[in-house]
């Protein structure tokens, strides 16, 4: 070879090598995870099913570090040999990437010595955490246990930090739940009971925060109870709601947001600290939160909806791009509120989705929504978790290297954390209609309200003993506020604020703490905005907010308050205005609706009066009956007699008499409905009316004659219409069996209406069964008839 072809080899050679070298170095487009979740201790766990999944073309492997494993006891010596061989395996062999997962749950039989029992998070039960795998973790309020955990997390990120250097590790995540996630439980149980969805954290630790947390922001128990509308009479008594049957209503109103706020700060603290952890260790470690929703079902009780105030130092983001059940604003949300520089990332479990189909069209789904990271979990090569699972890593593979989709936003929309916390399932509504149901991107503006709210309330109520009402209570100075601030000089005229309605009136409840909102529209500026509003006449048991331009108290008395107010804009024009303040008693309506409104919406049919009239013709086929009343926070006791008898309680919104999407058909006759409603088992106010049901305005149609029996067959309550010649008081009734045996009927338990004996079998040892009505009068039987009860 002559020195010429000598040179042109080596050139091709020299291209060839730095062309082969640069490809090697050219990370991925994303990459496609295997998941590990560790769920046995076996040296080589998992190993079989990463090779199977790399060997599909995963080009990462996501690996759980349980603290339990590596420390069962106190004073254990530190067992790493089965994460280490793991470990060995992923770079070494199988020369992929590694994302570590340490998990801070332990088994409930592990905590002694980690933390107490007392330190352990607990349900509104009382319960400890021990729901899957009798997994437990310890309460964010608890600062010690946080201190120690931490403590692990620096020794799993020291342990392997050669292998950041040498830039093998994706990211590390630290999860504390039993499902290995971020967040709060949603659910307990303690085997073999069954499992039921609960909230954390009532543990001893946390509720002495709560009581520091109430103390700190409302100064006065006199200011929380008017804001919680509650009855305290000091700190150390106060506790979050509780409703063990719905454990969503424990965030309602104001004292619930309080609740939901509390949790989240103590979430944030604990996330903070776990990620400083891992950034001590070594700052060029990315950081994740692997939340399990932050706006499906259960992230109310998980505490993950303020997702952006959680992650404000985690590089990385993950949940769902869509919750399994439509829910998939999730991943409207996350993309729409990504800081600069960060990720987000999903994962998804063999046994997650029903088939590989689902599987697979989550992961184009998830590469659609830019997601540089896809987690694929399966821990057992068995001959079918993988298989099932393999089609989502082949669609995964395909799209390793090709560039991300653009993201285009179809709409806009705004929402609030306080909107999520209150009704989530109207927020999801809306956007499914807005994004076709998930068809077209929305990008949603996110306004975590509550995290950014004033911690402290200002002017709190001075402590001192409720003196009553004032007979003449007359204008009060109103609260002490400051000036407002002096506008600054401009040139050309400023407009005056605009008063939109004159003597605006907002009602009250008697006697019941209010806090309500001067109405956005109220007041506007036309050049401007409104700046400040500073009351100027007003009783004294009217306070008002400043910030948030809100009115709260509790009326001493009926009647109808007036308001006098100053409205300033941002150029210094004011405009004096008044408004009223109307204190009426508490009160309840009836309406009937249509029963059939669980899926579809209410459709009424106008209120329920005292004496009103009925017809079946006119009406659907089945009606519930719906209470509205002018208070918060009730439980409704419904009581119906007449032709059919019903008891039923209610307890959360739309109050109604049978269940929602339940109704009756009214048997023809007179009814009365009573509903009592209680306040924290207190009697506030009750309603009672009578109605009648006929079949139709044609009297002809009403017309029952005598000794006829319905409705027939029964339920509960058999009718007879009786002659209006016969003495109820002489008449005796009594049932037989088709065996001759005779049961006499007890007059207690039968009301006479309009000449109809409302005879109520219910509580008996009447079963069901065909009988005959025998109707007696001085030893004289005057008529039998058959009936059938159900």
């Amino acid at each position: 070879m002559n020195r010429l072809s000598h040179y042109f080899c080596l050139l091709a050679f020299l291209v060839f090598n730095l062309s082969v070298s640069s490809f090697a170095q050219t990370p991925p487009k994303r990459y496609i995870v295997h998941g590990v979740l560790n769920l046995e201790a076996t040296m080589n766990h998992g190993i079989s099913a990463m090779n199977k999944m790399v060997g599909a073309g995963c080009n990462a492997v996501a690996l759980t570090v349980m603290w339990d494993r590596i420390y069962p006891k106190a004073d254990s010596k530190g067992d790493w040999a089965q994460i280490d061989n793991q470990i060995n395996h992923v770079v070494n062999n199988l020369k992929v990437k590694l994302v570590i997962r340490i998990h801070l749950g332990r088994h409930i039989a592990f905590t002694p010595g980690f933390w107490a029992l007392e330190e352990a998070v607990t349900d509104f039960k009382g319960k400890p955490l021990t729901h899957y795998y009798d997994n437990n973790h310890f309460s964010f309020a608890h600062q010690p246990s946080i201190a120690k955990a931490a403590g692990f997390v620096k020794e799993v990120c020291q342990r392997y930090k050669d292998l950041q250097a040498r830039g093998q590790i994706l990211f590390i995540s630290v999860v504390n739940t039993p499902q290995q996630e971020l967040g709060y439980a949603y659910e307990n149980q303690q085997y073999p009971n069954p499992s039921y969805f609960a909230v954390f954290d009532h543990s001893k630790w946390s509720m002495i925060k709560w009581k520091e947390w109430g103390r700190t922001k409302y100064q006065t128990i006199r200011t929380l109870n008017s804001y919680w509308g509650t009855n305290y009479k000091q700190f150390l008594d106060i506790e979050p709601y509780v409703n063990w049957f719905n454990p969503k209503d424990s965030f309602r109103g104001l004292r619930g947001k309080d609740w939901y706020l509390f949790r989240h700060q103590l979430l944030k603290s604990h996330i903070d600290q776990m990620t400083d952890a891992v950034k001590s260790v070594d700052p060029s470690y990315k950081v994740a939160c692997e939340f399990g929703g932050i706006a499906d079902n259960l992230s109310l009780q998980r505490g993950t909806f303020a997702f952006k105030n959680l992650t404000e130092k985690a590089d990385i983001i993950k949940t769902s791009v869509d919750a399994f059940q439509g829910d998939g604003i999730q991943a409207d949300l996350v993309i729409s509120n990504l800081r600069p520089g960060q990720k987000y990332y999903t994962e998804i479990a063999h046994f997650d989705l029903s088939t590989p189909e689902a599987l697979r069209n989550y992961v184009d789904r998830a590469i659609e929504y830019g997601c540089e990271v896809v987690l694929l979990y399966t821990d057992y090569d068995n001959g079918k978790d993988v298989e099932k699972i393999l089609p989502a890593v082949q669609e995964g593979v395909y799209w390793m290297d090709k560039p991300t989709p653009p993201i285009v936003f179809a709409d806009s929309m705004k929402y609030r954390l306080s909107q999520l916390i209150d009704n989530r399932e109207a927020v999801v509504e809306d956007w499914r209609i807005r994004s076709e149901n998930g068809k077209k991107k929305i990008k949603i503006i996110y306004d975590e309200d509550l995290v950014h709210d004033k911690q402290v309330i200002d002017n709190p109520l001075p402590d001192i003993p409720d003196p009553g009402p004032d007979p003449d209570p007359g204008p009060g100075p109103g609260p002490v506020v400051p000036d407002p601030p002096k506008p600054p000089v401009q040139a050309g005229p400023n407009e005056v604020p605009i008063e939109n309605f004159k003597d605006f009136t907002q009602q009250i409840v008697v006697n019941q703490p209010f806090i309500f909102r001067i109405p956005e529209n109220l007041y506007i500026d036309p050049d401007g905005y409104i700046a400040y509003i500073e009351i100027t006449e007003a009783p004294n048991w009217v306070n008002f907010n400043k910030f948030e331009f809100s009115f709260y108290g509790k009326a001493p008395s009926l009647g109808k308050t007036r308001i006098k107010l100053k409205i300033y804009d941002n150029k210094g024009a004011s405009l004096e205005s008044q408004m009223y303040i109307e204190s009426i008693p508490p009160a309840i309506d009836f309406e009937l609706i249509k029963a059939d409104y669980f899926d579809v919406p209410i459709e009424g049919w106008g209120l329920l009066t005292n004496n009103r009239t009925l017809y079946l013709k006119d009406l659907p086929e089945k009606l519930n009956v719906l209470a509205r009343c002018n208070l918060d926070s009730v439980n409704f006791h419904f009581e119906l007699t007449g032709p059919y008898q019903f008891k039923r309680i209610s307890d959360r919104p739309p109050y109604n008499l049978f269940g929602e999407g339940r109704g009756l058909e009214f048997p023809v006759g007179t009814y009365t409905l009573k509903a009592n409603a209680y306040q924290r088992d207190t009697l506030i106010t009750f309603k009672t009316v009578q109605f009648t049901v006929k079949y139709s305005t044609d009297s002809s149609q009403n017309i029952i004659t005598d000794w006829v029996v319905y409705p027939n067959p029964f339920e509960n309550i058999c009718n007879v219409r009786l002659p209006l010649e016969e003495d109820f008081n002489a008449l005796e009734f009594v049932m037989h069996t088709n065996g001759g045996k005779k049961i006499p009927i007890n007059k207690e338990r039968i009301k006479l209406i309009n000449n109809v004996a409302y005879i109520n079998l219910s509580n008996t040892n009447i079963i069901a069964g065909s009988y005959i009505l025998e109707i007696n009068k001085a030893g004289t039987v005057l008529k039998r008839i058959r009936v059938v009860k159900l």
